[in-house]
């Protein structure tokens, strides 16, 4: 019986932190302004995110009591009639219940915010089978995820901002990034981010350097991969091509995977980003690898423009990609 997503502790906290560097090693790079990152494991929105899962994974409630299974029940159809057809980054009224859901991360009363017709009753009645269920392993897991990832950011993340930065020729945020931890978005892709990045310390693909990875990943997307993604889209016009190539995207992957890939290399660690990993560069995006391999990476090198490199890529990018 699937009572809430699969989540298991161990596979965050399976790898564990690197040692310390021996003295010889040089220190980090420090960019202009070190990114800041404001980490939060609320209630109320990990219980959005769980409906929302369950609402597109179904699963069986047998084994409670009678109230308690009622409640989650009317809780999840609510959700599959209301929003399992709705994408939690690019609808609107997703972004919004996400907003009215950013308070305070002990609230467990969502009366009086600002969401839409009969949410609030439905996050009432399920608030309590949520608390006595799972939130307590649901909170545990996203703190060890952050505890995790801000150790991951104090040593190499310096590192790993400067050479994002350099790559997407962009800053990161001056103002803090919110990080919303969840043990489940419910979302195939995993984290989606506008303006907050909502992360699901839960998927394994998400623990270790991951962490390190998609926390910079999803940070970029709230500015700094903005002039990337312009400039792409305008050499595509400029072609008579749509603007909606992933490239961008890839490119906003493969910086910053190998940013962190070489920051954590100066402790001797070999990490595979993670969309190569997860086969995303074997698969869907096969493609885009030449592209990468003549200019992307002469690029990150020093040994070509900006410039340059985009407008070889462009020309020479896939019909359909």
């Amino acid at each position: 019986m699937r009572l809430l997503p699969s989540i298991v502790v161990s596979i965050l906290l399976a790898g564990a932190l690197p040692a310390p560097a021996p003295a010889a090693v040089s220190a980090p790079a420090q960019a202009a302004q070190r990114v800041a990152f404001a980490f939060h494991s609320g209630f109320l929105m990990n219980l959005h995110h769980v409906l929302y899962d369950l609402a597109v994974h179904p699963a069986a409630f047998d084994a409670l009591p009678a109230d308690e299974a009622a409640a989650l029940r009317d809780a999840v159809a609510f959700y599959r009639a209301q929003y399992a057809g709705r994408d939690l980054l690019f609808d609107a009224t997703m972004a919004s219940i996400r907003r009215a859901l950013s308070v305070d991360d002990a609230r467990r009363d969502p009366a009086g915010l600002d969401l839409p017709p009969g949410l609030a009753d439905v996050l009432r009645r399920a608030a309590p089978v949520y608390a006595r269920r799972a939130w307590p392993a649901h909170d545990a897991i996203n703190r060890a995820w952050i505890r995790q990832v801000a150790a991951l950011d104090a040593r190499y993340g310096a590192d790993v901002q400067l050479a994002v930065e350099r790559g997407l020729a962009s800053p990161y945020p001056s103002t803090p990034v919110r990080i919303d931890v969840v043990a489940e978005t419910g979302k195939r892709q995993g984290a989606y981010t506008d303006t907050q990045a909502v992360i699901p310390a839960g998927r394994a693909s998400y623990g270790g350097i991951a962490a390190l990875e998609m926390l910079y990943h999803e940070a970029a997307h709230v500015q700094s991969a903005d002039a990337l993604e312009a400039a792409i889209a305008a050499r595509l016009k400029a072609q008579g091509r749509t603007d909606d190539s992933e490239l961008w995207h890839v490119l906003q992957f493969y910086t910053v995977g190998t940013a962190v890939a070489n920051a954590v290399r100066r402790d001797g660690i070999d990490y595979v980003p993670y969309a190569e990993k997860v086969g995303l560069m074997r698969g869907p995006w096969a493609p885009f690898q030449p592209l990468i391999d003549a200019d992307w990476k002469p690029y990150l090198a020093g040994r070509e423009s900006l410039q340059d490199a985009l407008a070889h890529m462009v020309a020479r990018l896939p019909a359909g990609l």
